[in-house]
């Protein structure tokens, strides 16, 4: 005999407040723009590939660069592009302080970690014909606790690689950066997974799931 959970009283598993839709979205388009200051930095002004290409353009104008005017042309671009990702990345951090304020002034239902808690209980709970349903939500939700990991991780590793000038930072630079490109990866493959989950989701089992995140929750609608 499995333990019914009446409806009435559950605990809400998901929150479309406007302050976390508005987090959602700006945290997607700031990590977004993050990569892109990336792809620029790691592919586009490559020194080994972008130097022979200014060397190239500017011959076209009947110019010559050596090679070692065309590498402090691109690191010239290079730090700008550094320079935006620093801004970025300090928006980055408000967007995190914002999260953790929405997580600790929040009505305790909608906090996180209730939310993780309660869907826990339901898939404890669920009888074997809802279990891989519940094992779904819970598996999204554990998912979100990994990513907000990665991303404290990241704006740790980041603060630490900003004020690598300093005594205390100084020494923790090279592993801080280890670690930020490596959290990196770990947060692209979370996109991945997310982006895939919510097309699935929306496809096939939560409809108006992106609408919702847009918009809000219709005010007679449950959890």
């Amino acid at each position: 005999m499995y333990q019914a959970v009446a409806p009435a009283v559950e605990a809400p598993i998901k929150d479309y407040r406007a302050p976390l839709r508005f987090w959602h979205w700006a945290n997607a388009l700031l990590i977004s723009l993050q990569l892109i200051t990336i792809l620029f930095q790691k592919v586009i002004v490559k020194s080994k590939s972008a130097v022979p290409e200014f060397q190239q353009a500017m011959s076209k104008a009947n110019v010559t660069i050596t090679a070692k005017q065309g590498g402090a042309f691109a690191h010239i671009i290079s730090e700008r592009i550094w320079t935006w990702h620093i801004y970025f990345g300090w928006a980055l951090v408000a967007l995190w302080v914002l999260r953790l304020g929405l997580q600790l002034a929040g009505p305790s239902e909608l906090r996180f970690s209730a939310r993780l808690m309660e869907i826990l209980r339901r898939y404890r709970l669920a009888p074997p014909v809802d279990k891989s349903k519940a094992g779904k939500i819970l598996f999204a939700k554990t998912t979100y606790a990994l990513f907000y990991i990665f991303l404290t991780i990241m704006v740790a590793t980041g603060l630490i690689m900003i004020y690598e000038d300093t005594a205390f930072f100084g020494p923790m630079h090279h592993t801080a950066g280890e670690i930020h490109n490596v959290t990196m990866y770990l947060i692209m493959g979370f996109i991945a997974l997310h982006v895939v989950g919510v097309v699935w989701a929306e496809t096939k089992e939560d409809h108006g799931l992106v609408s919702r995140m847009v918009g809000g929750e219709a005010p007679n609608s449950k959890a």
